[in-house]
């Protein structure tokens, strides 16, 4: 009931009733005849944050070092978790900011006996306006969404183990909508499963309308399911009949532990991405060589596991797709890099010179595992990867956000469009994208 009283708050007249009403029963999501919950897009009936509501940090302390200024465009990293039981069903706060509390830690700053990192949040970056002149400061947006968690009637693997019910991103057909399996299929996914693709292109829109982004460094980092996803919104980078008009453009991603597609027809690759995959050689639960996923998919549907690539085969498919340079660059490894392994490292190589200035690189983890405890190696060389890596040089269509008509304008006939698509693929947030770019992109 909260976002039918926020809409009807931000409109006026008749159609703030409508909107309302509307509202009101996406809310409460339909069931049908066989008792399962028909979330479609409405994410609080996946256990998901609203746009909204999803943790967003900056830094606001404008006497400190790395302070996100409003009037200067800021870099934005999204961080994707991993598939994992982030408390009990259904608290939202778990998941995204949990991992990087625990796992991750690139927002604060640290010493790990080997090197100092100064975090994301004390982390200067510079602006350089195309037109020229003096470079800004500036700090970094750093986005912690979360994956959905199936309610009990959508489970349809309950039965299977206490993992149903984890949180999860629907990345690619092997991981992880487990509950959303087509049975008797290696390959295939309900399309009754969360659209997190939509999801997280939605997201960049709202931070765009929100906080003053910089277009040419969005970036994505995604670990185990959460690398899935990031290498499937790669794929989809700039692919207008998946997203409509509206494709928002990552310059980057990050990942440890998450592969791609199986079937390479999936992934377009239609604006080239910067992209870095880490594996460890030594990862047992997503195999460096790539394997049969039987640990969950064999638990719902017995004989029909499915198999998904390795890093090889990933960071082959990205040297194609963006057409760099055939042979790789050794460069300096990461060292240390796994501190749970001693004298760990990982080799670093390196595919420049692809497609409008993409690249692609591999760091390969030696005999560490797929829990890695990241050094602050790894962390002082991912985060300036990012930001040697902006979005390629490609021109770039800036879609005139909540211009859902493509005449230009964002009017009542916007909110109309939505409409006549309510529900597939159109929902509230669509609605608040509207009405916070009203009157807007008017030549």
């Amino acid at each position: 009931m909260y976002q039918s009283i926020r809409v009807r708050l931000s409109m006026s007249g008749l159609f703030s009733v409508v909107a309302a009403c509307l509202c009101f029963s996406f809310v409460t999501s339909d069931v049908s005849a066989e008792g399962t919950i028909d979330c479609g897009y409405n994410w609080n009936c996946w256990n998901m944050y609203d746009y909204e509501d999803v943790p967003v940090w900056i830094n606001n302390d404008s006497s400190s070092p790395g302070h996100y200024d409003p009037s200067v465009p800021s870099p934005v990293l999204i961080y994707l978790h991993s598939n994992g039981p982030y408390g009990p069903l259904g608290p939202r706060e778990n998941g995204g900011v949990q991992e990087e509390d625990y796992w991750l830690r690139l927002w604060c700053e640290s010493d790990d006996g080997h090197d100092y990192y100064k975090g994301l949040k004390h982390w200067t970056v510079e602006y350089e306006p195309p037109s020229g002149g003096t470079p800004q400061e500036t700090g970094w947006i750093y986005v912690l969404p979360n994956g959905a968690a199936d309610k009990p009637a959508n489970q349809t693997c309950s039965d299977a183990g206490d993992w149903a019910g984890w949180r999860y991103w629907n990345g690619t057909p092997n991981c992880c909508a487990y509950n959303w399996y087509v049975e008797g299929s290696y390959t295939e996914v309900s399309s009754e499963a969360p659209d997190h693709l939509s999801y997280i292109n939605g997201l960049f829109g709202y931070l765009k309308l929100n906080y003053n982004v910089d277009s040419d460094r969005v970036y994505i980092y995604g670990y185990s399911n959460g690398g899935y996803m990031a290498h499937a919104l790669a794929c989809h980078n700039g692919d207008y009949a998946y997203y409509g008009a509206t494709p928002q453009a990552i310059a980057a991603i990050g990942t440890y532990a998450g592969v791609t597609y199986m079937n390479p027809e999936n992934c377009y690759g239609l604006w080239p991405t910067n992209v870095l995959h880490t594996h460890d050689i030594g990862d047992t639960e997503c195999l460096y060589n790539g394997g049969i996923d039987q640990a969950f998919a064999g638990e719902c549907y017995p004989g029909y596991p499915r198999p998904y690539p390795g890093a090889i085969a990933t960071v082959s498919s990205w040297i194609f797709l963006n057409q760099t340079e055939s042979t790789g660059h050794i460069l300096e490894p990461v060292q240390p890099f796994d501190l749970n392994v001693p004298y760990s490292t990982a080799q670093v190589i390196d595919w420049p010179d692809g497609r409008y200035g993409s690249r692609v690189q591999h760091w390969r983890g030696i005999f560490g595992s797929h829990f890695a405890s990241f050094s602050n190696n790894y962390r002082n060389r991912l985060v300036q990867w990012f930001l040697n890596n902006p979005r390629p040089d490609y021109q770039l269509y800036e879609p005139c956000l909540g211009d859902y008509d493509e005449d230009g304008n964002v009017d009542a006939n916007d909110i109309l469009s939505i409409l006549n698509l309510w529900d597939d693929p159109y929902g509230v947030d669509d609605i608040l994208v509207v009405i916070k770019a009203w009157g807007g992109c008017e030549a």
